[in-house]
C-alpha cells in the first residue's frame, strides 16, 4: 500500500472505517416484534430467505396465469397473485445511531447481496420515489441476465422523514412498491409517526432499542485502542456516552472530532456544546461550504438548510478557514469579512437588531468562501478542526425557548426561526400591540421571550 492510500485510509470517518462488515462483528441491539423479544439477525435472515422462496413460487404461478390469459376471453381472465406486504417488507424502528443501517449492510455482505439505498426524507413525492425505486423493485436489469449478479436488497431509510402536504403520495407510493417488488425491502425509521399508520398496517415493525452503555464502552474502547488515542479522560468518555443517549454513531463522531481536533485541556465545554448528529453535519457543511459553494446564493442555501446554531457555525468557519484557503491575500480578505460579521453580530445581540442577521450570514459564510478565487484543487479528505474557544453561549435562554416553542407549532429549523421568523414577527408585533398579544398567546410566550418581539 502506497503512502497516499495509507493516508487516505487513516483519515476516513471512523463511523465508516469501523462499520461492521458482518453481522458476527456486531453487538446487536435488543429488538421486539409485537412486544416479543426477537433475535434481529435471525429474523432478518428468515425474512429474506422466505421472501425469495415466496417470490419464486408466485412468479412461477403468475407465468402460468399470463399464459392462460393470452388465450382466455376477458370474463375468464385470472388475476395475478401478489406477495403479501408483510412478507415483502419489514420496518426497523429505533432512535438514530443504534445501528439500523449498519445491520442492513452487514447482513447484505454476509448474504452476498447488493444494497439499493434511498432516503425517503430526501425523495418524498410520488414522482421522485417512483423514479428512484420503481425499476429497481420491479425488474432485474440486463446485467442480471448476462452475468450472475448479486441479489438486491432494497433499503428505504428515514421513512419517518415524510410529512406535510408536499409529501402527499409518498406513503402510498412506498406501499405500492412493496406490493409489486421483486426484491426484499427493509425500511428504517427513527420514531413512530401517525402519518405512517397505513404503512404500519401493511408490514411488520421491529422496535430497535439502543445498546447498553457497557456494550457501547466495549466498542469505543476497541476503536480508541486501534487509533492509539490516549488523550481522552474517563470523564470525557462518560460524558460523550451519556450526552448521546445510546446514539453510537454520534458517540463515534464526537470521539473522532475531539480526539483529532481538540487542543483544550478540559473538553467538558466542547462536548456539552455538541448536539446529536451535529458533528457529522458540521463536518459535511464546512467541507461543502469551502469546496462546493461558488455563489452567495449557494452559501445562503447551504446555511439555511442546516439546523446548526448560527454563532456556533461562525466559529467553525473561523477555525477552519486556513485549512481551505492558502493564499495570503485571500486569507486576509476572508478574515476581513469575518471581522465585519463579528461587528454586525455584536450589534444584533446588543440592540436586538435581528434584521441584520442575513448580513451576518452573508459575510461569515458567503463572504469568506467567495474570498477564494477558485475552489481547492485537492478534493480529498481535509481534517476539520474543532473551534478552540467555544465555551460562550450562542443563544440566550429566551432565544432557545422561543425556538423550541415555534418548532412545536411548525416544522422549521432554528436558523429559519432566528434569521427569518423573528425579524418578521418583530416587524409585525412592533406596529400593533394586538398582534403582539395574539402571537404571544399562540406561542405561550413568557415575558423574556415576548421581549424578543418588541
Amino acid at each position: 500500500m502506497d503512502l497516499i492510500s495509507l493516508k487516505t485510509k487513516s483519515n476516513i470517518p471512523w463511523v465508516e472505517k469501523y462499520r461492521p462488515k458482518s453481522i458476527k462483528e456486531m453487538a446487536l441491539p435488543t429488538a421486539k416484534i409485537s412486544g416479543h423479544r426477537v433475535n434481529l439477525s435471525d429474523e432478518l435472515i428468515d425474512f429474506i430467505k422466505n421472501f425469495f422462496n415466496e417470490i419464486k413460487r408466485i412468479n412461477a404461478e403468475n407465468k402460468k396465469i399470463r399464459a392462460y390469459n393470452r388465450t382466455a376471453i376477458e370474463k375468464d381472465q385470472k388475476e395475478e397473485i401478489k406477495l403479501a406486504p408483510e412478507k415483502a417488507a419489514i420496518l426497523l424502528e429505533g432512535p438514530p445511531g443504534v445501528g439500523k443501517t449498519s445491520i442492513v449492510f452487514a447482513l447484505a455482505n454476509d448474504l452476498n447481496m447488493q444494497v439499493m439505498e434511498t432516503n425517503a426524507s430526501d425523495t418524498r413525492t410520488r414522482e421522485t420515489l417512483e423514479k428512484k425505486l420503481k425499476e429497481t423493485t420491479k425488474s432485474r436489469d440486463i446485467m442480471d441476465f448476462l452475468a450472475q449478479s448479486k441479489e438486491k436488497l432494497i433499503l428505504i431509510d428515514e421513512v419517518d422523514g415524510i410529512y406535510g402536504t408536499k409529501d402527499r403520495g409518498a406513503v402510498p407510493t412506498i406501499i405500492d412498491l412493496i406490493q409489486n417488488t421483486q426484491f426484499p425491502i427493509i425500511l428504517c425509521a427513527n420514531e413512530y409517526k401517525t402519518n405512517l399508520q397505513p404503512l404500519y398496517k401493511k408490514v411488520r415493525r421491529a422496535e430497535i432499542h439502543p445498546l447498553s452503555n457497557e456494550e457501547i464502552r466495549r466498542i469505543i474502547n476497541k476503536i480508541l485502542k486501534k487509533e492509539k488515542i490516549t488523550n481522552l479522560k474517563e470523564k470525557d468518555l462518560n460524558l460523550i456516552i451519556n450526552k448521546n443517549n445510546g446514539d453510537l454513531r454520534g458517540i463515534i463522531n464526537d470521539l473522532q472530532g475531539i480526539s483529532q481536533g481538540s487542543t483544550e485541556k478540559d473538553n467538558t465545554g466542547l462536548i456539552l456544546s455538541l448536539k446529536r448528529d451535529s458533528t457529522e453535519e458540521i463536518f459535511s457543511l464546512i467541507r461543502d461550504l469551502f469546496q462546493k459553494v461558488n455563489t452567495l446564493k449557494e452559501a445562503r442555501d447551504l446555511t439555511n438548510k442546516s439546523d446548526v446554531d448560527y454563532n456556533f457555525l461562525y466559529k467553525w468557519v473561523n477555525e477552519n478557514l486556513p485549512t481551505f484557503i492558502k493564499i495570503n491575500e485571500q486569507i486576509a480578505n476572508a478574515y476581513e469579512n469575518l471581522s465585519l460579521a463579528d461587528e454586525i453580530f455584536g450589534q444584533i445581540r446588543r440592540n436586538q437588531y435581528w434584521a441584520l442577521l442575513p448580513y451576518f450570514y452573508d459575510l461569515f459564510a458567503g463572504g469568506v468562501v467567495l474570498s477564494m478565487k477558485e475552489r481547492p484543487t485537492a478534493k480529498g479528505f481535509r481534517r476539520i478542526l474543532f473551534p478552540r474557544y467555544i465555551s460562550t453561549g450562542s443563544y440566550s435562554s429566551a432565544e432557545k425557548s422561543f425556538v423550541e416553542k415555534v418548532k412545536k407549532k411548525h416544522e422549521i429549523s432554528q436558523i429559519e426561526v432566528i434569521q427569518d421568523l423573528i425579524p418578521f414577527l418583530k416587524l409585525l408585533c412592533g406596529s400593533s400591540r394586538k398582534e403582539l398579544k395574539n402571537v404571544s398567546d399562540w406561542l405561550e410566550l413568557d415575558a423574556k421571550e415576548k421581549k424578543l418581539l418588541k
